[in-house]
């Protein structure tokens, strides 16, 4: 008996009919590892597979089918961006909406720190037991990219949730230059607040630089003047700051009052909160918490970079109650893989069929082979020579014999 013939990898046609994925998996034990690897490390995620639904998997395949699944949803997130993208599904738009953008750093390889860019977007609780500023219903939209891409990208979720047609939108953030210029381009009327925790910090900090030059202040000046600002605004604090930077003039506290100054505008806190709006970025800061430093600032953590947008797309997902639409379209995806599959065992078919018929084509006898072959091109016949074929065919001579008596004869004239 010869040795066997090699094998190749091969495909159930029922598989296709049942749209089973491509992991050999089915379609629930599929999605249990998803949500598992977006919710904990990948190990972990192996070994509760294995408790809940007795399937062994490695780690290396739950990384590999996770980033799979968060590759199609950035996909499915980034055509819901494009300006053409339909709008069927847009939400109710609710009167009041409140946006909040923040950056978060995040561990890559070769020990680098990139910054994740997220905008966190809420309704103003309408509940009359809800307290006053307090936001609900909340998403998330987040991409380790520059601040224009995000722009873009994250113009799809705003969509969504109608920042563009609400009658009234608060942004609530710190002073960073590219989320000014992210609130101008996505909705420039909004009401723009200063998070009352980074006030109050710069406002710590030009205190601290006082007393450290020599100031004698008290130690209830920063809550005095913390309460001042919350309750009156910050026209008598930017005053009394002033004062100080004046006694104390020191480069580091005029820069942190210059900041101020230019933000005055954003810091009417007493009128914030008689309409109902938040002062802090609370919900920002706990959605940088909760979808990305939860699953990807663990101990021991770092990432590839390519790897980090499509664990952000699963993890906004998550968070936003959107787990279904998302898993739909990852089977979506399945149905695209399917079709890529089937195409290339079509074109593998293809070329094998004309490797089989090229080699019985070399096995046949030379002169078998031959008759297989087109027929050379006739050569051209040749120009007619001598006579004209009107004399060739009456038999008639180019020249007659009395023609030629009487050219000997003008000869001897």
């Amino acid at each position: 008996m010869g040795p066997a013939r090699s094998v190749e990898a091969g495909f159930f046609p029922l598989d296709e009919e049942l749209d089973l994925p491509s992991s050999g998996l089915t379609p629930h034990v599929h999605q249990g590892l998803v949500l598992l690897g977006a919710l904990v490390p990948f190990a972990q995620a192996a070994r509760h597979l294995h408790t809940l639904l007795g399937v062994h998997v490695s780690a290396s395949q739950v990384r590999r089918l996770t980033q799979q699944a968060g590759a199609c949803v950035q996909q499915w997130q980034d055509q819901q961006a494009h300006p053409l993208a339909s709008t069927d599904s847009e939400e109710p738009v609710p009167a009041r909406l409140v946006m909040a953008t923040d950056g978060v750093l995040v561990p890559l390889r070769a020990k680098e720190w990139a910054e994740v860019k997220m905008v966190t977007i809420g309704e103003v609780g309408q509940q009359p037991d809800t307290q006053p500023g307090h936001c609900e219903h909340l998403s998330y939209c987040a991409r380790l990219t520059d601040a224009e891409t995000f722009g873009d990208l994250a113009s799809g979720e705003i969509r969504r949730r109608g920042v563009d047609r609400a009658e009234q939108v608060a942004a609530v953030q710190d002073g960073a230059e590219w989320i000014q210029h992210f609130v101008q381009g996505q909705r420039a009327d909004a009401v723009r607040i200063l998070d009352f925790a980074h006030a109050a910090q710069y406002i710590s900090e030009i205190g601290d630089l006082a007393r450290a030059h020599g100031a004698g202040l008290s130690c209830s000046w920063l809550t005095e003047h913390l309460h001042t600002l919350k309750a009156e605004g910050p026209q008598s604090v930017l005053v009394a700051l002033d004062q100080l930077c004046t006694q104390f003039p020191v480069s580091e506290m005029q820069e942190k009052l210059r900041y101020l100054h230019k933000r005055a505008a954003q810091m009417q806190y007493p009128l914030y909160q008689q309409a109902g709006w938040p002062i802090g970025s609370g919900m920002a800061e706990s959605g940088n918490k909760l979808v990305v430093q939860a699953r990807l600032k663990g101990a021991g953590m770092h990432w590839e970079r390519t790897r980090v947008n499509p664990m952000l797309a699963l993890r906004t997902t998550l968070c936003s109650e959107r787990w279904q639409e998302g898993w739909t379209q990852i089977r979506a995806g399945w149905q695209t893989q399917r079709l890529q599959r089937r195409r290339l065992r079509a074109d593998a078919a293809m070329a094998r069929a004309r490797a089989r018929l090229t080699w019985e084509l070399l096995r046949l006898p030379p002169a078998v082979f031959r008759t297989l072959l087109p027929a050379p091109p006739a050569a051209p016949a040749p120009a007619p020579t001598g006579r004209t074929e009107a004399q060739r065919r009456w038999g008639r001579r180019a020249f007659s014999p009395k023609g030629y008596r009487l050219q000997a004869e003008f000869a001897k004239i």
